[in-house]
């Protein structure tokens, strides 16, 4: 249903059903859907180095796509990982949960999946 708002969390090893996702919405856009709200928290080391797929990431957010929050971990100043980002966009998530929103995490199940656990269980 393109109506259902998404909330998609995850580093880089978890971005390709993420990156497949945003590639449908952008398709059914172009014919003419209307799409629910979507939000993509990314995380990775180094811009420079490891923002895959940044130029179309960004272009779905410029397009509307999605709203793209992204996460930093190695870059200059402290380190930021997805769960801070979704912390910092609290209210907007917790919004979007209200609204039936399907939350979606994909990477690391080890170290990451239990921080976004606890901030989410925390909003």
């Amino acid at each position: 249903d393109n109506a259902v708002p998404i909330i998609m969390i995850g580093p880089g090893t978890g971005l390709a059903p993420f990156r497949g996702f945003l590639q449908e919405r952008a398709a059914r856009k172009v014919k003419g859907a209307t799409l629910g709200p979507a939000m993509l928290f990314f995380g990775c080391r180094h811009p420079e180095q490891d923002f895959i797929y940044a130029d179309e990431l960004k272009a779905f957010a410029a397009d509307g796509v999605t709203e793209l929050h992204t996460a930093f971990s190695r870059a200059e100043g402290p380190k930021t990982y997805v769960q801070h980002l979704v912390a910092a966009q609290k209210d907007r998530v917790w919004e979007l949960i209200e609204k039936g929103a399907i939350v979606y995490v994909c990477g690391d199940g080890g170290k990451m999946e239990p921080d976004v656990k606890a901030t989410l269980m925390s909003i």
